[in-house]
């Protein structure tokens, strides 16, 4: 009887598990983890979607270039973005592509004939000039 006790007691010390203060640094580790990727992956999401940005204006410039060279217009297409998407889709391009946002539209400029996104114009710039 006396051996079980002893056989108790000493089962009792010897258990097995975390410190409280073992799980607080733990907890500390992944804040600090995640108070860095956070804005890491912020900062690579908003330089993607304004990269997709340029490349959709970029085929929109090619679809419109091709269509001038089919029909042989040598001047600027003079009409709206709505009026373009008319002459390009799906001809020239088969669908009109969407902003990563969902939000933003293309729109045509007629004076120099270029698409720009109502939101991504200036980040689109910007990436273009840390590219260089």
């Amino acid at each position: 009887m006396l051996m079980k006790m002893r056989y108790q007691m000493k089962k009792g010390r010897n258990q097995k598990g975390f410190t409280l203060v073992e799980l607080m640094v733990v907890v500390v580790i992944i804040g600090i983890l995640s108070a860095i990727a956070v804005p890491v992956y912020n900062n690579v999401t908003e330089k993607a979607e304004a990269s997709a940005c340029k490349a959709n204006i970029r085929t929109l410039e090619g679809a419109l270039e091709a269509y001038k060279a089919v029909n042989n217009i040598t001047g600027q297409v003079s009409g709206g973005a709505d009026a373009i998407k008319e002459l390009l889709v799906p001809d020239y391009i088969k669908e009109w592509p969407k902003c990563p946002d969902g939000t933003a539209e293309y729109t045509h400029d007629a004076d120099t004939d270029t698409f720009s996104c109502t939101i991504h114009s200036e980040d689109a710039e910007d990436a273009e000039d840390d590219d260089e």
